[in-house]
């Protein structure tokens, strides 16, 4: 009897620790954006090279609350970093460069799905939807030495969108109130067409991130 009574008490002790898995929490993360632009296919052409970047580096700063075990919803701001494409021609002294970039950024809400592996671990999946807002930039200059002609331009474009994501993590609790998170996430990118039809973006952005939670 005295077995049962001291594992009923065990048991209850978990259940309680679990029940006060919720509350209020704030995060960070950092991360890495590997999403590019189209790169031109500049090959066998004489005089003509192109390169492309990822955006790269990211940040994200938010809030959430974690109603039980299981669920939680989040709100928060990120910085997706900025893509990079150039085009570079150079013939009988003349060159010109045509640099394009995309940056993007987004207000964001999440619904969480929580699995709690041990009293110190827990594995998630996230639904979002991004409030996605983005800017283009063209910048293009020629150089004629001969005929002294040195000229640039620029010109630059905001759209916003509303696009779907899922990312997929894991969070380790320090201690009571602090805890690590890493997570890879995708976010659905608008069908952007070429003049030629191909697609501006190779594809969504794919994002890895750490960072931590404070839990109040």
């Amino acid at each position: 009897m005295k077995k049962i009574i001291i594992a009923s008490v065990l048991s209850l002790t978990a259940l309680s620790a679990h029940a006060a898995e919720q509350g209020a929490y704030l995060f960070g993360n950092l991360g890495y954006n590997f999403s590019k632009l189209k790169k031109m296919d500049t090959q066998g052409v004489e005089g003509l090279s192109s390169s492309n970047s990822a955006a790269g580096a990211s940040w994200e700063l938010g809030g959430g609350y974690r109603f039980n075990d299981h669920f939680a919803l989040e709100a928060s701001y990120a910085d997706f970093g900025k893509a990079k494409s150039s085009v570079a021609a150079r013939a009988d002294g003349v060159s010109g460069q045509l640099d394009t970039s995309l940056s993007a950024s987004a207000l964001r809400f999440a619904a969480v799905g929580i699995l709690p592996v041990t009293n110190e671990l827990d594995l998630f999946g996230k639904f979002t939807l991004n409030q996605m807002y983005f800017k283009g930039t063209i910048n293009a200059g020629v150089n004629v030495p001969t005929l002294g002609i040195d000229a640039a331009g620029s010109s630059s474009e905001k759209q916003s969108r509303l696009r779907p994501g899922i990312g997929l993590g894991a969070a380790y609790k320090i201690n009571k109130q602090l805890s690590v998170r890493g997570e890879y996430e995708y976010v659905s990118l608008p069908n952007w067409k070429l003049p030629d039809g191909s697609n501006l973006m190779q594809s969504g952005m794919h994002v890895v991130k750490a960072g931590l939670n404070y839990s109040f």
